[in-house]
C-alpha cells in the first residue's frame, strides 16, 4: 500500500471516530434531557445505548461541558472588559456627537431628574404585568433598584395584587370568626408587606406546579423462563396542577413529559384524561394550606398540600398532607401517598392555547 493510501485510510479511519463519538453524545445528551425531565427509565435506556457505542462517551460529554463553560467564561471576560478598552474615547465623546451636537444623556441620568412619584407609577405598572418584570427592571440601574426594593410602595403594590387573587375557604373563615381579612392582615404584619410576602404564602399562576414521581416495581418473568431472579422495573409518571384566579384547578396525572404537557396545558382546551377542580386556601399552616376538591359520579375527593419555600424561591413547592376519597354516604378513605413527591412551581412564559 502506498503511502497516500495509507493518509487516505488514516483519515477515513479518524471520520469514522469521530462519527462514532458524535453518535454516541448525542444520544448520551438524549439520556441527560431525560433524566432532566425525572424519566430514569428512558434516561438509563439511553445512556446504555451511548455505552454500547463508545465507552468513553461519559468523558467526551464532561470535556464539551468543560469547553463550553470555559468558553462561557471568556465572553463574559470580554464583555467586562469592553468597557474599559472604550473608556478613553467614551470619555472624549462624552459630550458631543458625531457632528459636535451635544450627546443624549444616559437612561439613568434621565431617571434621576424625572420625580419619584412618576418613576414609582412605571414600577407599579410593571409590577402589576408579572413579578419577574419587577425584578429585571430593578436591574437596569441603580435608580430602579432603589426605588423597587428600597421602598415599602412596590411592595405594597405585589401584596394587594397577588393576595387579591387568592381564593380562602370559606368555612375555614367561618370557622375563625373572621369577616375582614384586611384586618386581620393588618394585626399580624402591621403593614410590613415585605415581611408578609415572606411569610404569608400564596399560590402563583404564571406556570404549573409539576410533580415527577419514580418508584421501583418487582416484574414477573416471561413464560417458560427459568430465572430465579425477577425484573426490577422503574415506573414514572407526573402530576400537573394550574391553578387559576378563579378558583379553577386544572389537574392531570400522566405519562406524558413536561415537553409534551406544559405548551397546550389549558383550561380552554383541556388535555385527555385531565380533571378541573376547585381549589382554596385555609387559614391553617399560616395561610399556606391548600384544599383541591373534585367530584365524580361515586365519589369525591379532597387533597391537601402545604406551600412551602425551597430555598430562595419563595413559596414554591407543594408538600402532600392528604388524600381523601369521599363516598356518597360520607365515608372517608386515605389514600396513600408512600411513593408521592413534592410539587415544584415552574414558570412558563406563555401557553400556545393562550396566545
Amino acid at each position: 500500500m502506498s503511502i497516500v493510501e495509507d493518509d487516505r485510510a488514516a483519515v477515513a479511519w479518524g471520520r469514522s471516530d469521530q462519527a462514532i463519538e458524535h453518535q454516541a453524545l448525542s444520544i448520551w445528551e438524549k439520556g441527560v434531557q431525560k433524566e432532566r425531565d425525572g424519566s430514569m427509565t428512558d434516561a438509563i435506556k439511553y445512556y446504555r445505548q451511548a455505552l454500547k457505542i463508545d465507552e468513553k462517551v461519559e468523558k467526551i460529554y464532561r470535556k464539551k461541558l468543560r469547553e463550553e463553560w470555559l468558553l462561557q467564561q471568556k465572553l463574559a471576560e470580554l464583555q467586562l472588559a469592553s468597557p474599559v478598552a472604550s473608556q478613553g474615547t467614551a470619555a472624549d465623546s462624552a459630550n458631543t456627537n458625531e457632528d459636535g451636537n451635544e450627546a443624549e444623556m444616559e437612561p439613568c441620568w434621565i431617571f434621576e431628574k424625572l420625580p419619584n412619584d412618576l418613576l414609582l407609577r412605571v414600577i407599579r405598572q410593571v409590577i402589576l404585568m408579572s413579578g419577574e418584570s419587577w425584578l429585571n427592571l430593578s436591574l437596569t440601574c441603580t435608580k430602579f433598584n432603589e426605588l423597587c426594593f428600597h421602598n415599602s410602595g412596590p411592595f405594597q403594590v405585589f401584596a394587594s395584587y397577588i393576595y387579591q387573587k387568592q381564593r380562602y375557604d370559606e368555612t375555614s373563615l367561618e370557622l375563625n370568626h373572621i369577616s375582614d381579612l384586611g384586618t386581620l392582615e393588618h394585626d399580624l404584619w402591621n403593614s410590613n408587606y415585605e415581611k408578609m410576602l415572606k411569610d404569608r404564602p400564596y399560590i402563583k399562576f404564571e406556570g404549573l406546579y409539576i410533580s415527577v414521581v419514580n418508584y421501583l416495581r418487582h416484574g414477573v418473568n416471561s413464560e417458560g423462563s427459568s430465572s430465579l431472579i425477577s425484573p426490577i422495573q422503574m415506573i414514572t409518571y407526573y402530576r400537573y396542577f394550574r391553578f387559576y384566579s378563579d378558583g379553577h384547578c386544572l389537574r392531570l396525572v400522566t405519562t406524558d413529559e413536561p415537553s409534551q404537557v406544559v405548551p397546550h396545558f389549558s383550561i380552554d382546551v383541556p388535555p385527555r384524561h385531565s380533571e378541573i377542580c376547585r381549589w382554596s386556601l385555609g387559614l391553617e399552616d399560616n395561610f399556606g394550606r391548600l384544599i383541591i376538591r373534585r367530584s365524580g359520579e361515586k365519589y369525591s375527593f379532597v387533597e391537601e398540600l402545604h406551600i412551602k419555600s425551597h430555598g430562595r424561591r419563595r413559596h414554591h413547592r407543594l408538600l402532600w398532607i392528604n388524600s381523601l376519597v369521599i363516598d356518597k354516604e360520607g365515608n372517608v378513605s386515605e389514600c396513600s401517598l408512600r411513593n408521592e413527591k413534592p410539587f415544584n412551581f415552574s414558570r412558563v412564559r406563555s401557553f400556545a392555547s393562550d396566545d
